[in-house]
């Protein structure tokens, strides 16, 4: 479906989007440990029961409201440690005989990519981004980044062609195309000439490309998934952004096909790659105070009319 860009309006973007949030990688939830953070004020906590899979609970006991991080994982639940009574996985207190029946809040949650998704709605989960890709493409995460930056910015940022030129050495070829996906996420796609000054790294890709990388950036509110082709050479990429106090963490994850001779080796390349990419994006984004109201950039124009589309969950987790 085609989808042209509306001028910037003045209502706010939305800091906590009724959307799916990269919260962690696939390996920081082992077996028997228990990961806690937060979403737009709603505290969780994830863990794997016996079978491997992968569960959320809201972060206080039903009981008395002890914290379950300080608990331990038994068999398909989480025994909080002020009473030993065990949360199970469908937040189900298994307290003594003749307690009431209490129960805690259960998250949707699923791991792709190496990384693991959560929803914090109170509402049906829109579609799980990126569902329609294919399973055909290896997964490398990255260490996740602490970066001074609000995430909107940083989302923004990725979509600004006229940065191109003066932070990556890049110009358009033609302008970028917009269209939204059938789950209603927006892609950009568009070809970029490598210029002169970028480094050792632009060198690289300017060889793979043959002088033009093609670009395709597909946002689902805080996450956002690159496909690239340079040349022969395909690769992945998939980006969580969450607010953590005053910066964002940024969750990456790096994909590039698994068949084929080296492809270990065209793995890392991809990573180190993207590195050198985002390393320059980042330098520039950090303290940054976004303001998009007169943007004529298309790109961010387009992304700026799509956050606004979001509607935005309040503390306890509801859509408004």
């Amino acid at each position: 479906m085609a989808f042209s860009p509306a001028p910037v309006r003045s209502a706010p973007l939305p800091a906590w989007p009724d959307a799916w949030y990269v919260v962690a990688r696939s390996s920081d939830v082992a077996r028997g440990r228990i990961v806690d953070g937060q979403v737009a004020q709603r505290a969780y906590v994830l863990f794997r029961d016996s079978q491997g899979g992968l569960v959320a609970l809201d972060a206080h006991c039903p009981h008395m409201g002890t914290h379950l991080r300080t608990g331990e994982v038994v068999d398909d639940g989480i025994r909080c440690a002020l009473h030993h009574w065990t949360v199970d996985r469908d937040g189900v207190l298994q307290a003594e005989p003749g307690c009431a029946r209490m129960r805690s809040r259960t998250w949707p949650v699923f791991e792709r990519f190496g990384l693991v998704f959560l929803f914090a709605g109170t509402g049906t989960p829109p579609p799980r981004p990126f569902a329609e890709l294919p399973d055909d493409h290896r997964w490398l995460p990255a260490q996740p980044l602490l970066l001074k930056a609000d995430w909107r910015a940083m989302l923004v940022n990725g979509f600004d062609t006229q940065h191109m030129r003066a932070v990556h050495q890049r110009e358009l070829v033609r302008p970028p195309a917009f269209s939204r996906s059938r789950d209603g996420a927006l892609c950009m796609s568009y070809e970029t000439r490598i210029l002169p000054g970028g480094g050792p790294s632009s060198w690289l890709i300017q060889r793979l490309a043959r002088g033009r990388p093609h670009i395709t950036q597909t946002c689902h509110g805080p996450t956002m998934l690159v496909e690239s082709r340079l040349g022969r050479f395909e690769s992945r990429a998939v980006f969580g952004l969450i607010t953590r106090g005053d910066s964002t963490v940024a969750y990456a994850s790096f994909g590039a096909p698994q068949g084929g001779p080296l492809r270990w080796m065209r793995l890392w390349l991809t990573r180190a790659l993207y590195a050198a990419f985002l390393r320059k994006d980042y330098a520039v984004v950090e303290g940054m105070r976004l303001m998009v109201d007169g943007a004529t950039d298309p790109g961010v124009r387009g992304i700026s009319d799509y956050l606004r589309t979001l509607p935005e969950l309040d503390g306890d987790g509801h859509a408004g």
